[in-house]
């Protein structure tokens, strides 16, 4: 983040429930698979974001080949989202199960950012799959 920006961030958050008020920031209740709640988004956002994150998973099944699926699917529907609205040197974290099919995301990341790595937080447990896919540096695309 810039200096000129420090201090001044607007925070959008967007869930399918609704959620408590939280001092500075817009809570959209939505879902973000919709093209009408990305439109609300990126108005919202006119100006660009540094940061998009996202902690989305999808209710689970049970079929561990399922739930990957249908994460990653809201892992590329949130980095579509953020490569329309990501200012140059932004970051982008989404939430993922390691299982095969984020390869082809992981290889839009390379693509669009200039560092992609992966982090699993200490919270989750060992055997769960899931993990936290980190891109830092996105390339302006024009």
């Amino acid at each position: 983040m810039s200096v000129e920006r420090a201090g001044k961030g607007n925070v959008i958050a967007v869930d399918v429930s609704p959620m408590d008020p939280i001092v500075g920031a817009q809570a959209i209740t939505a879902d973000i698979m919709d093209e009408a709640t990305v439109d609300s988004v990126l108005a919202s956002a006119a100006d660009g974001v540094d940061v998009v994150l996202s902690d989305m998973a999808p209710a689970a099944t049970g079929h561990r080949a399922t739930d990957h699926l249908r994460i990653v699917a809201l892992a590329e529907a949130a980095f579509d989202v953020a490569v329309r609205i990501l200012r140059p040197d932004g970051v982008f974290i989404a939430k993922v199960y390691q299982g095969g099919s984020e390869k082809v995301l992981l290889s839009k990341l390379k693509q669009a950012f200039h560092t992609v790595k992966h982090a699993k937080p200490e919270a989750s447990r060992r055997e769960s799959a899931e993990t936290y896919v980190i891109a830092i540096g996105f390339r302006e695309s024009k």
